[in-house]
Parts: structure tokens; C-alpha cells; sequence
């Protein structure tokens, strides 16, 4: 058995709680708006026809490139014996306005709470992404599951997150949709996302760490699942996108098509609730619990 194959994950000291990782600059410039785009397949003319009055508009979804890319401690280097057995567990993305062409974010994140769950160390990170004047964009809180590792020091679990509406008794969805996840998937989000874990392009590390092959990062599951959503139930308008939650489940495996299914579409008091979930080829709920809040004026 090689080092890799026997190594399991380090301890996580539940001190790290309040630390804030670096911070980190974007500028979004056309080609980083199609190139996250283009790694979902979404060809929506709001991220890709730069000839468009008033200049693209960011997927939504960048928020998980600034977060991965800024999620480090300036004073804590990357545990590489922890990376390849991190999987993203749910995502709670908070909208102030939408990403723009010539925007400048910058994206930093604080560690809210790191406990012991069964599975292994559950982490929760809060990242604040601003624009050049100081304003809020967005708000992502991110929560990951370091498996297998555990924890030391007391619990210290992660505030509450801003109360979700109440989703409605689960019947027949209102709609479905499938989409095929190729066999380059993984490496295309890798590369036009720039977000890297070995797991989703490198099958022995895959391996190693205990899945059964390379899978599709969580985050562009979720992403796909945005984009179907947006499509579906907002006419493609992303930009009234306040909220997005949703829960990371089953893994979705290359080559395999997924269901993004929507299950309910309420509209009050000037916002639309869209309740919706994603499901494996085989029926697993890859993503669950999902909410996406939009404004309706």
C-alpha cells in the first residue's frame, strides 16, 4: 500500500475559529465571466454576449471561485493531507446585486465554526465579497466535510443562518430537467472555474482517498442545478437572484446524467421561492433542500 493509500486525514484544532483567511482580488472581466460560464455549459447571452447593452453579468456561481480561491489563512499553509478527503457539504449564497463586467471583488472569508459530526470535521466559513467601494455583493457561507478526520478541542458550531422559508409537503415536481455530466466535466469546471481538488480530476488520488472514482465538484452541481433554475422558473433573468441554499447529498459521477427537478414556484410579497432538488442517474438526491429566492420587480 502506498503512502498515499494508508495517509487519512489530519486532526482539525477547533481553534481555528475566527481566523480570517487572506483576502483576495478579482477583476471581472469578460473573459472570466464566459470562462465560469463555460464551465457549466451555460450559454445564456447575460454571461456570454459581450456585445450586449450594459456588459455581461456574472453567473451567480462565481461566488464559489472567489471563495475557494480565498479560503486560505495567510499565516496557516495548505494541508495537503487534508484537501483530497474534503467534500462540500451545503452552500447558503446571499445576493445584494448581481456580478458585473468591470466589477472588482474582493472575497474574505472567516471560519464560523468547526465541529465533530459522525462523517468527520464539519467546517463553516462566512466569506464577505465587496466591491472597489466597499459594498457588499454577496455573502457566502460555505460548509465542508473534512471525512474520516476529527477534531480537536471543544465544538464550536457555526451561528445559525438567516431563517429559510418553510418548503412546502414534497408531491410531484413541477418540472424536470436532465443534464448530462460528460466525461471532461470535472476538468473543464477545474480549469474555467479555478477551483483544483485532485479528487474531481485524478482518479488515483480519487481513489485513494476512498470514493469510487472522480466526481463532480459539489459546488458546480450546484451550479448547474442554479443555471436550471434561472432558466426554468426566472426566464433566464439571474440578476434578480438574492438568495440560493441547498445541500450536498449523493456524488454525481461523470458520463451520467442528472435530474435537476423543480418541486415547488410560490411568489409573495414581492419575492419568487423556487423549491427544487437534483437527482443521481440512479435516484440519489445529489442535491437537497434546495431554495433559490429571487426578487420579482
Amino acid at each position: 500500500m502506498s503512502n498515499t493509500e494508508s495517509a487519512g486525514p489530519d486532526p482539525v484544532s477547533t481553534d481555528g475559529v475566527g481566523q480570517h483567511t487572506i483576502a483576495r482580488s478579482y477583476e471581472l472581466t469578460a473573459r472570466r465571466i464566459q470562462a465560469y460560464a463555460a464551465s457549466i455549459n451555460d450559454g445564456n447571452p447575460l454571461y456570454l454576449d459581450d456585445a450586449r447593452e450594459g456588459g455581461l453579468v456574472g453567473h451567480p456561481g462565481l461566488a464559489f471561485s472567489f471563495q475557494w480561491n480565498s479560503r486560505h489563512t495567510p499565516d496557516v499553509p495548505p494541508n495537503p493531507h487534508i484537501a483530497p478527503f474534503g467534500v462540500h457539504a451545503w452552500t447558503d449564497l446571499r445576493m445584494s446585486r448581481p456580478f458585473r463586467e468591470g466589477d472588482i471583488i474582493t472575497s474574505q472569508g472567516r471560519t464560523v465554526g468547526i465541529e465533530q459530526i459522525k462523517p468527520g470535521v464539519l467546517t463553516v466559513g462566512r466569506y464577505a465579497m465587496t466591491d472597489s467601494a466597499g459594498e457588499t455583493v454577496a455573502e457566502l457561507d460555505y460548509a465542508g466535510i473534512i471525512r474520516g478526520a476529527t477534531s480537536e478541542g471543544p465544538n464550536q458550531p457555526a451561528p445559525s443562518i438567516p431563517k429559510l422559508p418553510q418548503a412546502p409537503a414534497e408531491g410531484d415536481p413541477l418540472w424536470t430537467r436532465d443534464v448530462y455530466i460528460s466525461p471532461t466535466a470535472a476538468q473543464i469546471y477545474t480549469e474555467c472555474a479555478e477551483i483544483y481538488n485532485p479528487i474531481h480530476t485524478e482518479r488515483r488520488v480519487a481513489l485513494a482517498a476512498g470514493l469510487p472514482d472522480i466526481i463532480l465538484h459539489g459546488s458546480a452541481t450546484q451550479a448547474i442545478a442554479l443555471s436550471q433554475i434561472v432558466d426554468g422558473a426566472l426566464g433566464g433573468d439571474s440578476t434578480r437572484l438574492r438568495r440560493f441554499y441547498c445541500q450536498n447529498r449523493a456524488m454525481v459521477r461523470l458520463d451520467t446524467t442528472i435530474v435537476v427537478r423543480c418541486l415547488a414556484d410560490q411568489t409573495e410579497g414581492g419575492e419568487q421561492t423556487v423549491f427544487f432538488d437534483v437527482r443521481t442517474q440512479d435516484g440519489a438526491p445529489a442535491l437537497a433542500n434546495g431554495i433559490l429566492i429571487a426578487g420579482t420587480g
